[in-house]
């Protein structure tokens, strides 16, 4: 009987051993076919990227349907889908099938927030352009858990219970003191951990009334090209009333050695930044910036402000006079002044970081090689600058940190390669599908 009960024993320990063991090997045979597999989805991707690439939107709507219908499809892979359905569907102005596409999509299933705000401002745009009211209230009711509307396309959005899931930008911000000086969060001033380089969120902002990206760019405090970048196909000039515009607030610090209280310019992005400790906590205030034309550039190096000058009256060079032999010798302080309303100078140079009277050419190639700024951002800046503040200018055309990156434009496409090894995502960030100027997941 001993014997038995021990036969037992052994038999059901074994049993449980090798289920083990198989519990944890799995089949090389299915680990084969679900790499094929993997291999044959990225595979199509990548065909549907270029089709679309090519202006053969409807094989990219072919291949980029039958890859929904694959089982198992991740959340990741789904939503790279749905990006390359929604642009595809707004380049050939497909009303109805976007329209199914936004009732059938659920916002949870989006891993990247940007994915997410794409889709939708595509569909914005595509409705908006077409006056599809049926359209344009699908986007709501997935944005909105409650929508008050009244006739003519007219949202009463401040009265509305928006879904969490979409980070809308609030009408009203809070503010951060810096030495007397009021700062905007989330807008110039942001919570910032030096270790992480990345800082702030992307925001959507629902269009109140036609406008321009000039004039968004102007009250957000971006530079033009920095929004335009961040939204591409939004026709800059022809924004319209409930449109969908993407805020790129969420950035990484272009050095990777900081230190507190000097100033930091990327004149690849045309901006620049300036780390401070506000009660024992990290912040960085950050401004968008107007540069030199490609031939009277900026500045490269470290400097110290020399001087600040409030109100300043300017002296154009002979340099500047010679070009323009009409100007006045002087321009006294006043509205028509081209150094707005403070001037700080870089060094024992002739460049100046200064105010304007020219605020659209925030965020250009434009000056003879100074840094502009709007008159309300460098105002700010100068309250709570000193002379000797050390000011340090490069040009950086691609950031890393972590596992995300940030490139400005195009001119940055040449070292992606060296940052991303992911061919699925290089491919559709250099289209016209994905924005810029702000830092991004790796997929």
């Amino acid at each position: 009987m001993f014997r038995i009960f021990l036969t037992f024993i052994f038999t059901v320990s074994m049993s449980a051993y090798s289920s083990e063991i198989v519990k944890f090997e799995e089949d090389p045979l299915e680990i084969a076919i679900k790499e094929v597999s993997a291999k044959k989805f990225q595979n199509d991707i990548l065909k549907a990227i270029k089709y679309y690439n090519d202006g053969l939107f409807s094989k990219s709507i072919d291949i980029s349907k039958d890859l929904l219908k694959t089982s198992g499809i991740s959340d990741k892979d789904r939503q790279i889908i749905y990006l390359l359905l929604s642009s595809s569907f707004y380049k050939t102005k497909d009303e109805d099938s976007m329209i199914g596409l936004i009732k059938s999509l659920e916002s949870k299933s989006f891993p990247d927030k940007y994915m997410l705000y794409r889709v939708f401002q595509l569909a914005s745009l595509l409705f908006t352009e077409r006056k599809n009211e049926e359209g344009i209230k699908a986007v709501f009711d997935k944005i909105y858990v409650k929508r008050i509307s009244i006739p003519d396309l007219d949202f009463l959005l401040d009265e509305i219970t928006k879904n969490d899931i979409f980070n809308i930008y609030p009408n009203k911000t809070q503010t951060v003191n810096y030495r007397g000086v009021e700062f905007q969060l989330n807008r110039n001033i942001f919570p910032f951990d030096p270790s992480k380089r990345v800082f702030g969120e992307l925001f959507i902002y629902i269009v109140e009334n036609d406008t321009t990206l000039l004039e968004i760019s102007k009250k957000f405090d971006f530079g033009y090209y920095e929004l335009k970048n961040a939204n591409p196909l939004i026709d800059p000039f022809d924004v319209r009333k409930n449109q969908i515009v993407i805020f790129p607030y969420r950035r990484i610090f272009p050095y990777e050695k900081i230190n507190y209280n000097n100033i930091y310019i990327n004149l690849v992005e045309k901006r620049l930044y300036y780390p401070v400790v506000i009660d024992n906590k990290s912040y960085v205030i950050t401004f968008p910036i107007g540069i030199g034309t490609d031939e009277a550039q900026s500045p490269v190096g470290e400097f110290k402000i020399s001087e600040k000058r409030k109100d300043p009256a300017w002296y154009p060079p002979e340099s500047i006079r010679k070009e323009q032999p009409d100007l006045p010798k002087v321009f006294p302080p006043g509205p028509d002044n081209p150094l707005g309303t403070r001037a700080m100078r870089l060094g024992n140079t002739s460049f100046l970081m200064h105010g304007t009277n020219k605020e659209y050419g925030i965020g250009m190639k434009v000056s003879h090689g100074c840094i502009r700024m709007y008159n309300e951002d460098v105002e700010k800046l100068f309250e709570v600058v000193d002379v000797g503040t050390k000011v340090v200018s490069n040009e950086i055309y691609i950031k890393k940190a972590g596992n995300e990156i940030e490139i400005f434009d195009e001119s940055g496409y040449k070292f992606l390669d060296t940052v991303s090894t992911s061919k699925v995502f290089n491919s559709i960030y250099k289209t016209d599908m994905f924005g810029k100027s702000f830092s991004i997941k790796i997929f």
